[in-house]
């Protein structure tokens, strides 16, 4: 009897559940049955895919808190992809939902008119939102737009209004958010002004027997999503003190903690850019309070301790540097300290701060920017151009684009490298004078004993170079220790640890630098075998040859030793003190500084063209500040160089205006006298030219006269060695002048005769082979202005922004005698490489300067023989036909 019943059950359950299938039929049982399906298959599983994806993403993001933070942190266009997978299976759970527990179904949407299931709407909205966070706005605005025209009487409504709002956000429709929000304002304004009248007609009978009103009320759980959202439209719209204020009423319905901290955080910012530094504390503070990832907790803390007084920050300060917790924020806690100090007065301990703030921030890329930008500041603030140069170009080198006024810290930097090369320079020749300068004897003790001096500097660097890396990898270590370790290489402690010390029983103690195997530059050539024929037979690898630098004889040789060697020392210097005073002159307005490297000029006792171009700036600061000081350098002038044109200008202030005026007219004259010659009326031009040559000694033509001259001479007789006085002479009174350099050719062919005509051999096939089936690779000629390390950094991250796809690898070499390159492989074929160059060529983005280096495309092939021959021009010759 008890099975018979057992089965009858079992049949009727069966039944029950066949029949509650249909989605047509609108019974309490087939209600409860899809809305089940529909509630939990769908909406929950779908809502917690989506949460946990997005709260992974939030407590793996590690944000910039130099910048206000946004209200809710989502994924950018990059960053989203890695959510794909979870949004996309959200997506199709309620997808499927919609598909087979509609009542009635959606196999005719336009005949349905209503919806038995109560959770189908929380589906359509659900998908809505996975829409929003994978960035299809269109798609995601369709979907809550549905909702919003189809489910009238519904709460979801006010989601679906609230959640086009934040679409229209992200959109920048600024307007049509602020509809959307607008209205939902007034919905709840209503509401509760109704729920109000009500209360106070509680005690009338007749009240209670009215019918309520079928609109659904605004969900309370939805006010703390409705403020944020109209304090993110306010911060998009720059209206940051409305922003605050709807931050402030977000807090009354704010549940989680997490909520709780982030809006007080951004209050925290938002009050102490507006300059409230007790309320920013204060909610600072309270994010102290709650349960919050350790790095909002520590920026909290540091900002609060930053609107503290100087005492009190400073042992804070001390006391969080001590935290084995806050090892990975040492960067911060420095550069904090270093503030302190500079506000004290006490700038080289705040030095001393910003040097550690950048040797600790090996991942904060932006504190390492903040803190060299800081030492430039107080490094220019000090006059030390040069020292301020270089840690702006630091700088420079290490910050991103989205830097503040990173264009700025770079114009500093190049405006300055003009000075930097000028001030070296002058100080370097100055210094190699005077070694050449000394005995033999003493010029020897003097080189051993820079090289012992030398070598013992560079036992100290490397001491303490390797206390700073045991240091920085203590650090690191705690870092690790503390949580925040990672499996990747180059994060996880241990095996970056493991792997130095295997390097170190391999190769020993090595620098980290460029070309670590080698002491010092290598010339790279190649061993090649020639067989009786003259034909290659086989290239092999490169071979290194090492040159040591520290040697008397090799020091020795770079000295200026000879009288032309000393004379071309002398002009640079003279030129890079020259240069470097106008910078402070002109540039810079430090007319004190300038006044001493003019000076540096003019003591010195060789004879230059710079002690005038020297002593008459000299004159121009003085002409009314000192006008004994400008008689002075007048003077000197006048005596030095009686016959130059600023002496003229000194005896006349109109000189350079009739110059100029007598320089057009020499000019009309020189055109027609040039006519004549092309006219071939050679004894007219030879007149005119005897004239200019004798009498016009200022004659700004006067050389081209000579050439001309000497030219008629050629064609008016068949004996062409008369020519030579007068090419003779030019070459003498204008050594530098384009018509010298054609003197000098004719000159040598008059000598030597001319040469005998060839035919040309069109068919000679190039040393080089054109093969555009093989990998191509790239060659970037750096120049003696870059170290090879700093190009392959800046070409490393050109690449790394722009060409991270290719896998490009890249080497340092060395080509010639001195010349440094850089080779960019492989790219698998030219098109590829020539539309690199063509990038390279017009972006300027981490490049800098290397941009305008010489580049190009060439194969392994090619490039053994081009360091064979050693002849940079032939390949210019077949790269310019074939690439």
């Amino acid at each position: 009897m008890k099975n018979l019943i057992k089965n009858i059950f079992v049949v009727l359950g069966v039944v029950m559940i066949v029949f509650s299938c249909s989605t047509e039929n609108n019974t309490f049982i087939n209600r409860s049955y899809h809305s089940l399906n529909a509630r939990y298959n769908g909406n929950f599983n779908a809502n917690e895919l989506l949460k946990v994806a997005i709260n992974d993403y939030q407590t793996n993001l590690k944000e910039d808190y130099y910048s206000i933070l946004p209200i809710v942190a989502l994924p950018n266009e990059d960053e989203v992809k890695s959510l794909y997978s979870p949004i996309d299976t959200a997506v199709a759970k309620c997808t499927k939902v919609i598909q087979k527990h509609c009542m009635p179904s959606n196999d005719k949407p336009s005949a349905k008119t209503v919806e038995y299931n109560t959770w189908i709407d929380e589906n359509w909205i659900t998908i809505g939102k996975a829409d929003y966070y994978r960035r299809d706005y269109e798609g995601a605005f369709k979907k809550f737009l549905f909702v919003k025209k189809f489910y009238e009487n519904d709460p979801s409504i006010y989601i679906s209004e609230l959640w086009m709002a934040k679409i229209n956000i992200a959109l920048g429709k600024y307007t049509e958010a602020n509809f959307n929000l607008t209205n939902l304002d007034n919905i709840i304004k209503e509401q509760e002004e109704k729920a109000k009248k009500e209360k106070e007609e509680k005690s009338d009978s007749k009240s209670k027997t009215k019918k309520k009103d079928k609109a659904a009320s605004f969900p309370k759980k939805l006010r703390f999503d409705l403020e944020i959202t109209k304090a993110d439209l306010c911060l998009k719209k720059n209206e940051k003190k409305e922003a605050i204020e709807f931050l402030e009423a977000s807090l009354k319905f704010a549940k989680k903690q997490k909520d709780k901290a982030r809006v007080n955080f951004i209050l925290g910012q938002l009050y102490e850019e507006n300059g409230d530094r007790t309320l920013a504390s204060e909610h600072f503070s309270k994010v102290l309070k709650y349960n919050v990832k350790y790095e909002m907790a520590f920026n909290a803390r540091i900002k609060r301790a930053f609107l503290g007084n100087s005492t009190k920050l400073h042992k804070d300060l001390l006391r969080m540097l001590k935290d084995a917790k806050n090892a990975e924020y040492k960067d911060q806690i420095y550069y904090a300290l270093a503030d302190i100090e500079i506000q004290n007065g006490n700038i080289p301990l705040a030095k001393e701060y910003l040097t550690k703030s950048g040797f600790y921030s090996t991942t904060n890329i932006r504190q390492k920017g903040m803190a060299y930008e800081r030492l430039g500041d107080l490094a220019f603030k000090e006059k030390d151009y040069v020292q301020a140069q270089k840690y702006y170009k630091e700088c420079a080198n290490v910050i991103k684009e989205d830097y503040p006024n990173a264009d700025g810290i770079r114009n500093k930097a190049e405006k300055l490298n003009d000075l930097v090369i000028a001030v070296v320079t002058a100080n370097y020749e100055d210094s190699v004078q005077r070694v050449a300068k000394l005995p033999e004897l003493e010029r020897e003790d003097f080189v051993k004993n820079v090289i012992k001096k030398t070598k013992e500097e560079e036992e100290k660097r490397k001491k303490l170079e390797a206390e700073r890396l045991r240091e920085l990898q203590q650090n690191q270590a705690l870092t690790a220790n503390n949580g925040n370790g990672s499996k990747w290489y180059f994060t996880n402690t241990k095996t970056r640890t493991d792997g130095f010390e295997e390097f170190k029983k391999v190769w020993g103690t090595r620098e980290n630098e460029d070309d670590w195997r080698r002491s010092e530059k290598v010339v790279l050539t190649f061993n090649i075998h020639v067989d009786e024929n003259g034909d290659t037979l086989k290239v092999e690898e490169p071979l290194e040859e090492e040159k040591d630098t520290l040697t008397v004889e090799f020091l020795t040789n770079k000295l200026p030793l000879s009288d032309s060697l000393f004379a071309i020392s002398i002009e640079r210097s003279m030129k890079s003190h020259y240069d470097a005073g106008l910078i402070y002159k002109d540039q810079l307005f430090e007319n004190q500084m300038a006044i001493k490297e003019f000076k540096s000029i003019l003591d010195k006792e060789f004879k230059t063209d710079f002690k005038l171009l020297a002593a008459f700036q000299m004159y121009r600061m003085f002409e009314k500040s000192d006008e004994p000081k400008a008689i002075e350098y007048k003077d000197y002038i006048l005596n030095h160089f009686p016959n130059s044109d600023y002496a003229n200008f000194l005896r006349d202030p109109d000189f350079f205006i009739k110059k100029k005026e007598i320089d057009a007219l020499s000019e009309k004259e020189y055109l027609a006298i040039l006519d004549r010659y092309n006219r071939k009326l050679y004894y007219p031009v030879i007149a005119k030219a005897d004239i200019v040559i004798d009498s016009e000694k200022e004659n700004v033509y006067r050389s081209k006269y000579l050439l001309l001259k000497a030219m008629c001479i050629g064609q008016t007789t068949d004996n062409k060695q008369e020519m030579i006085p007068v090419l003779e002479k030019l070459i003498v009174e204008y050594p530098k002048s384009p018509e010298a350099q054609r003197a000098t050719e004719l000159l040598k062919i008059l000598k030597e005769g001319v040469s005998t005509n060839h035919t040309v051999d069109f068919t000679k096939k190039s040393l080089y082979n054109y093969d555009d089936k093989v990998k191509q690779w790239i060659i970037v000629f750096v120049g003696k202005d870059e170290t090879s390390s700093a190009a392959k950094t800046k070409i490393s991250d050109f690449n790394r922004e722009f060409f991270s796809r290719e896998k490009l690898k890249i080497s340092s070499k060395i080509f010639g005698d001195d010349e440094s390159i850089v080779l960019i492989q492989e790219f698998d074929t030219d098109l590829k490489a020539k539309d690199y160059v063509r990038f390279y060529k017009k972006t300027r983005k981490h490049l800098f300067e290397l941009q305008k280096a010489k580049i190009l495309v060439i194969t392994q092939e090619n490039l053994k023989i081009l360091f064979q021959t050693q002849k940079l021009e032939e390949y210019e010759d077949f790269y310019n036909e074939h690439y």
